[in-house]
């Protein structure tokens, strides 16, 4: 989803590249919301959950940017989840996720008809540093 454009500035050509927001869908909080997005799934190529501890309890509000493989940022969301939907054209991609004061990163590429699942899971993470934190 990238525009190009040239500029010819006397005998030099520049290269003007625009990349464009990418669509998505975020949600999923409460059975019928769940429901509704997987109704849509199949339709993104790139299908995302956010959960903690060992019951794999959904999350949302979780920071999130995904770069393309160049290294930039190509859509940054401060409050994803629990479930991200993106549309995002073929290529390779890096998802970044924090929680807690964690982040997890995630590569993946996109090819062909059938679209990729991440799962960013915080196992265990600890509530009680939060109040250790906020004591000090």
């Amino acid at each position: 989803m990238a525009a190009h454009a040239q500029l010819t500035l006397g005998r030099q050509v520049t290269v003007i590249q625009t990349v464009a927001t990418s669509a998505y869908l975020n949600g999923g909080v409460g059975l019928d919301e769940q429901a509704a997005m997987r109704r849509f799934a199949k339709g993104f190529p790139l299908r995302m959950v956010f959960s903690e501890n060992k019951n794999r309890e959904f999350l949302a509000d979780i920071p999130l940017v995904i770069s393309d493989s160049s290294g930039n940022s190509i859509l940054e969301l401060p409050s994803a989840g629990p479930m991200l939907y993106v549309f995002l054209p073929r290529g390779r991609y890096k998802v970044s996720a924090r929680f807690m004061g964690v982040t997890q990163t995630q590569e993946v590429t996109l090819a062909g008809h059938d679209g990729k699942d991440l799962h960013f899971h915080w196992e265990g993470t600890p509530r009680s540093s939060i109040w250790t934190v906020a004591r000090e």
